[in-house]
């Protein structure tokens, strides 16, 4: 014997290829938005530089620290490559070595880094050039790219690197670290490098 459906029994039916049709939806909007930022990641991790390297560090390596960083670093490395470190590298013409990039808090601590710093989310690395590649000519790429957060000529001792860091509400701060303070260089940068 066939039952035929009520009307409600339809209606409930309705709703729910309704409901059905819109979490697929959804999934998709989702899916779709996620495959955006892994196309984005592996863009960013297929130029010049590789989220692999800007978390290297031998200070964790002899340390024993694990500086895998969270999902959100790993976000934020790869903007950080898209948006300022390719167009730098680009622009510069030369390789470039990133001494220092991501560090997780452990490592942050090793290196005698702020509790404030960028390292720590992924948003900042530390740049030298590499066969006898010129600092100066690296912060001259980075000011003429002008996508950075901050910007830093340091040299803490002999040693002198650039600092570049990435946001999406740059401050635009070109700074000297000396070692102990730092100096507001935006009008006069030339004469430090």
């Amino acid at each position: 014997m066939k039952m035929n459906p009520t009307k409600q029994q339809i209606t409930y039916t309705g709703i729910a290829i309704a409901i059905g049709l819109l979490s697929a939806l959804v999934v998709r909007k989702l899916t779709n938005s996620y495959a955006s930022l892994s196309t984005a990641i592996t863009s960013a991790m297929g130029n010049y530089f590789t989220i692999t390297e800007l978390c290297a560090s031998a200070t964790a390596k002899s340390k024993g620290i694990d500086n895998t960083p969270t999902q959100q670093a790993r976000v934020n490395l790869a903007l950080l490559i898209d948006r300022v470190l390719n167009p730098i590298r680009e622009k510069y013409g030369k390789p470039i070595r990133i001494s220092s990039g991501y560090r997780c808090p452990l490592l942050n601590a090793a290196v005698g880094g702020v509790s404030t710093s960028q390292h720590l989310t992924g948003q900042a690395a530390d740049l030298v050039p590499t066969n006898g590649g010129s600092l100066a000519d690296i912060f001259r790429a980075a000011i003429a790219c002008n996508n950075y957060d901050q910007l830093i000529l340091e040299k803490p001792s002999t040693t002198m690197w650039v600092h570049v860091s990435y946001s999406t509400t740059p401050r635009r701060e070109i700074l000297y670290y000396n070692g102990k303070s730092y100096t507001n260089i935006a009008s006069n940068w030339e004469k430090y490098v």
